[in-house]
């Protein structure tokens, strides 16, 4: 059997139990770092302005006659901003200084593709075209963190040369005859027989799982691996359908569905996670934004600024964090859209910087030509 069909072989016996990892692989190792990271990527361009909503800009409703909030349907965060009532937990993570929020943030892209917003959102460049991850460029340089997607495949924010493994729930089973059968061809190439042996432990780590491909489940699932004994302590996750065209809604509605989605998966990490909880760092981010005036068919169209969602009990919580740039015509950008005035690789270089303990060389790394980009004070709990 030659090396070319084995590693056929080996990837589909990998494909069968859901597992990818990047090769060439080392054991599966227990992360050094004390302290737990997530990344949450929001595909379609979640509408901020819907989320983090603005009561108190006197130019907000008369923009959304259909889908705009009143303050009486919202849950107050400030005498600025009110929370999309759909988001219950991370209110009363808001309340109990839990839950922040950033506003009027964006990536350096300005154009309106969701395929190139979210490279540019995951690979922390202003090119499109970079193929590697910032988060796989921070494990790179910091050999302490261990990373896993519950994904199908590894997303480009965790693509590059360093190793990085997949989870992913399936149908399959194998017994144990076939591991040990697989194992033994495996054994004479010794890059393939320890990514097996890695793939046979994270399907160990994963056990048995309940519920199929829900996006409450794989949260849920993501905080089983990241308190397992020999566990990663970073994970990325993704929910999809924030692309709101048409007959977005209010306070019911296609974003309220996606928002209780949203809600109901990261209340399921917090309660798997457990007391590892107060040493966890979330972050929920998407491409880009949407117009601030609805569209013909009462939905919403690709924007520019957003706003950001991190919680955790590593976070100085209860705060709207923003430089608020108005919703006046002669405020937005470009006419349309809410002026981005934070930059998202600042809240992401303060996240592992005072988070995950990187320094200052290691961000100009993972960020490059972002130097200018200040770390946010006050977001973070020094403890």
């Amino acid at each position: 059997m030659d090396n070319i069909f084995d590693r056929r072989m080996f990837l589909k016996s990998l494909a069968a139990f859901g597992v990818c990892s990047a090769l060439p692989s080392v054991a599966f190792a227990k992360t050094q770092s004390a302290n737990i990271f997530v990344w949450i990527t929001l595909r379609g361009a979640m509408d901020g302005l819907n989320v983090v909503v603005p009561y108190g800009d006197k130019d907000y409703l008369p923009q959304r006659p259909s889908i705009g909030l009143h303050k009486n349907q919202l849950n107050k965060l400030d005498d600025f901003f009110g929370l999309h009532p759909a988001l219950k937990s991370c209110y009363q993570w808001y309340q109990q200084g839990e839950m922040a929020f950033i506003h009027a943030c964006a990536s350096p892209y300005r154009q309106r593709s969701h395929f190139d917003g979210q490279k540019v959102l995951e690979n922390g460049t202003e090119d499109p075209l970079h193929s590697d991850g910032w988060l796989n460029r921070f494990l790179s340089v910091d050999s302490k963190q261990h990373t896993i997607a519950i994904d199908s495949g590894l997303p480009l924010i965790v693509q590059g040369n360093a190793q990085a493994d997949s989870w992913y729930p399936h149908k399959l089973k194998i017994k144990q005859q076939q591991a040990e059968l697989l194992q033994e061809m495996y054994q004479s190439d010794q890059a393939l027989s320890d990514n097996f042996i890695n793939a046979l432990d994270i399907e160990k780590m994963a056990g048995h799982v309940k519920g199929g491909q829900q996006f409450h489940v794989l949260a849920q699932q993501a905080g089983k691996f990241l308190t397992s004994e020999n566990g990663p302590n970073i994970a990325v996750l993704e929910l999809g359908g924030w692309d709101t065209h048409a007959g977005e809604g209010a306070v019911k509605g296609r974003l309220a569905s996606q928002l209780k989605k949203l809600d109901e998966g990261l209340s399921a990490l917090k309660s798997q996670l457990g007391e590892a909880w107060s040493r966890t760092v979330v972050i929920a981010a998407s491409e880009f934004g949407r117009t601030i005036a609805e569209n013909g068919t009462k939905g919403t169209d690709h924007g520019t600024a957003n706003a950001m969602l991190i919680a955790g009990g590593a976070v100085s919580g209860n705060q709207v964090i923003t430089k608020w740039p108005g919703l006046a015509k002669s405020q937005q950008y470009k006419g349309r859209d809410l002026a981005p005035t934070t930059d998202i690789r600042s809240i992401c270089k303060t996240v592992l910087h005072s988070h995950l303990g990187a320094t200052n060389k290691q961000l100009d790394i993972v960020f490059p030509s972002s130097s200018e980009l200040p770390i946010m004070k006050d977001l973070i709990r020094h403890t």
